[in-house]
């Protein structure tokens, strides 16, 4: 089963010549073992050591590595103690692993714990208390973590990102106070900077309100979101120039019958497509849209860029009968993983998981006794690529973060 490429689309470096047995173990087999594995092999020799721990040899082993479906389990112990865990779900093996990623071990004390944004091995949570928020950038690989005193209980945080000539992770947010102020302002903030945070435009005029989900695609130089006022539409965010625009979405006014698709039961069909989430896919952008009732997904993908041209590439009818069986639920949701690596479905406050194919077949079900989870609708690659921001602590980062598992 084909694993996702790169979140964002970005062209791997040219393979690299090969002049010996041992560059041949490095380069070949070292650089796709896994981070936890990778650290073992680093005993074994001075040479291998030097060797996986140049610049140029992390950034091979971080785009070899899997891009897995990050998902969230939350569950209660007898003693009432809340835990929670946010792990890569890695379902092309056999069988499926859930691959330890971030663990809250006494969620009691907080109220909400968030996911923001997930890039080259970075994870941007958050966790809150009353009125106070506090937001970090982790690399759970390493166990690195710097907070992002910037950021406010008010914070929307919507995009994170490598900005491609100054070499700086940045992040786009707006602040949800004012929310009529047309005065408003988008800000940039760059991780680990000192630099205030700089306005790059009214959210109000671009629409960031109204996207759906702070679920991000990062591509071409842009961040992509679902955008739906009036109708649905992809707002972008230009990286290099900071500035907004709208995008068409796709409509569903294609003939079932020119894509030879089975016809399909009028009664599930309901030709409501409000849950909507973009992927991408080999370098593509994509939009899946489930049903009102839960109980089918279609996928279109943009043929042109440029021209804005969308085609619908699925049309999969979940196994309804069958997993509402074993979930005893009916109203389920969906995460599209790859072209052939088919769907994620799950339903809230049940403690299952299904693995469909792009035909609808229920390939893998999962369930658990003891939590609930639910798919994020963000990937994760691990990373040993350091970053010279984590080294840069101040005032503001004496509190460790209430999480760590990683390796």
């Amino acid at each position: 089963m084909e694993q996702p490429r790169e979140q964002d689309g970005r062209a791997s470096a040219a393979p690299r010549p090969l002049s010996s047995p041992e560059e041949l173990v490095v380069w070949e087999i070292l650089v796709r073992q896994p981070a936890k594995a990778l650290l073992r092999c680093r005993a074994v020799c001075r040479s291998w050591h030097l060797h996986t721990t140049a610049a140029e040899f992390l950034l091979a082993h971080h785009r070899r590595q899997p891009s897995l479906p990050l998902v969230s389990f939350r569950g209660q112990s007898q003693t009432n103690t809340v835990k929670i865990a946010l792990d890569a779900f890695d379902l092309w093996r056999s069988p499926a692993e859930r691959r330890p990623v971030l663990c809250y071990n006494n969620f009691r004390n907080l109220r909400l714990y968030t996911v923001h944004a997930s890039c080259d091995g970075l994870i941007v949570v958050s966790h809150s208390m009353r009125r106070y928020r506090c937001h970090y950038i982790c690399n759970p690989t390493t166990r690195q973590w710097i907070s992002l005193p910037n950021l406010t209980y008010r914070s929307k945080l919507v995009g994170l990102y490598p900005h491609s000539s100054s070499g700086e992770y940045r992040i786009l947010y707006f602040n949800c106070e004012g929310l009529m102020d047309r005065n408003t302002l988008c800000y940039v903030l760059a991780v680990g900077s000192s630099m205030a945070s700089r306005g790059v435009g009214k959210y109000l005029a671009s629409g960031l309100h109204y996207i759906t989900r702070a679920q991000s695609v990062l591509l071409h130089g842009c961040l992509h979101w679902i955008h739906r006022s009036e109708e649905l539409k992809v707002l972008v965010f230009d990286t290099v120039a900071e500035s907004f625009r709208l995008m068409n979405a796709p409509r569903d006014n294609i003939n079932r019958t020119e894509l030879h698709l089975v016809p399909i039961n009028p009664r599930i069909d309901d030709n409501n497509w409000e849950d909507s989430h973009l992927v991408q896919i080999n370098g593509t952008l994509g939009i899946s849209q489930t049903n009102r009732s839960g109980t089918m997904m279609k996928l279109w993908m943009l043929q042109n860029y440029e021209a804005e041209v969308w085609s619908m590439k699925y049309q999969i009818e979940f196994p309804v009968v069958e997993m509402s069986g074993i979930a005893n639920s009916s109203r389920f949701h969906a995460t599209f993983l790859s072209e052939n690596g088919g769907v994620l479905v799950y339903c809230y406050q049940r403690p299952n998981l299904f693995h469909c194919d792009s035909t609808g077949k229920l390939l893998q079900k999962f369930q658990w006794d003891d939590v609930f989870p639910q798919p994020t609708g963000k990937w994760f690659k691990e990373s040993l690529v350091q970053h010279a921001f984590f080294d840069r602590k101040d005032d503001h980062c004496v509190t460790k973060p209430p999480f760590f598992q990683g390796l």
